[in-house]
C-alpha cells in the first residue's frame, strides 16, 4: 500500500468522527480526537491544520472543529461505503452484527462505485447499518437523522418509561467491545426495553448503573454505556 493511500485513509477516518461526533451533538475539539485516536495532541493539530488548509474543516476562536460542506460530502461519502460494507457483511455473508466494524473499517476505502452500487441493488436499498446508523443517501437527512426522529440517550429515559433502540453510537473509544457487549446483553436496535431504575450505584464499584427489562429479562448496564444508545419514545 502507497504513502498517499495510507495517508488518505487517515483523513477519511477524521471526517467520519468529526461527522459523528457533531450528529450526535458533540463538541469536536483538538483533545477528544486525540483521546479517539490514541494519538499524541500535536499529531491531531497538524492533521487538523491540514484539512483546514484542504477546505474541509473550520475552527472557531475557541478552536472548536466544524466540517465545511466540503468535508460533509467527503465524511458522507465514506460513512456511506462503511455501512453498506457493515450491511453486506452481515446481510450477505452471514457475519454476526458485532463482528462486522473493523473489517468495514478495512475495506471501506477500497470500495469502488460499481461496487457500492452492486450491493444497493443487492440489498434492495438499506437505509441503516446494522448497528442502527443511517446509510447517507439512503435516508432524507443522514446529518439530522437523530433530530428528525427525536431520538435521545437511553441515559436520559425516566423509570417506568419504555423505549425502542434506534441505534447504537459510533463515538466509542473501542466500538468492538462495546458492540460485543450490547450483543451478550441483547441490547439491539429495534429492541424495546423500559426503564426499571436510573443512576443506582454498582454496590462495589459504585458506577452509575441503569437497570432494564428486555423481554421480561432483567438486564444492567453502567450509564456511561447508557449515553451510547439511542432510542425513541
Amino acid at each position: 500500500m502507497k504513502t498517499e493511500d495510507l495517508l488518505s485513509a487517515t483523513v477519511e477516518e477524521y471526517l467520519e468522527t468529526i461527522y459523528n461526533m457533531s450528529m450526535e451533538g458533540e463538541v469536536v475539539i483538538g483533545a477528544r480526537l486525540a483521546e479517539k485516536f490514541r494519538v499524541a495532541p500535536p499529531t491531531v493539530t497538524e492533521m487538523l491544520k491540514r484539512l483546514v488548509r484542504d477546505g474541509y474543516v473550520e475552527m472557531d476562536n475557541k478552536r472548536h472543529v466544524t466540517l465545511t460542506e466540503a468535508g460533509n460530502q467527503a465524511a458522507e461519502a465514506v460513512l456511506r461505503r462503511h455501512r453498506l460494507t457493515e450491511r453486506f457483511l452481515v446481510d450477505m455473508l452471514g457475519m454476526q452484527w458485532h463482528q462486522v466494524h473493523e473489517e468495514a473499517c478495512r475495506l471501506e476505502h477500497f470500495i469502488s462505485g460499481a461496487v457500492e452500487a452492486r450491493v444497493i441493488s443487492s440489498l434492495n436499498n438499506p437505509t441503516t447499518c446494522p448497528h442502527g446508523n443511517p446509510i447517507p443517501g439512503s435516508v432524507p437527512n443522514a446529518r439530522s437523522y437523530l433530530k428528525d426522529l427525536q431520538a435521545v440517550r437511553l441515559s436520559t429515559i425516566e423509570v417506568g418509561q419504555s423505549a425502542k433502540i434506534l441505534c447504537i453510537s459510533e463515538v466509542v473509544e473501542d466500538e468492538e467491545a462495546l458492540i460485543m457487549y450490547l450483543h451478550e446483553k441483547g441490547l439491539t436496535p429495534e429492541i424495546v426495553v423500559t426503564i426499571l431504575s436510573q443512576g443506582t450505584p454498582d454496590p462495589e464499584t459504585h458506577m452509575l448503573q441503569v437497570i432494564l427489562d428486555v423481554n421480561g429479562r432483567e438486564v444492567v448496564i453502567s450509564r456511561e454505556v447508557a449515553t451510547k444508545i439511542w432510542v425513541t419514545r
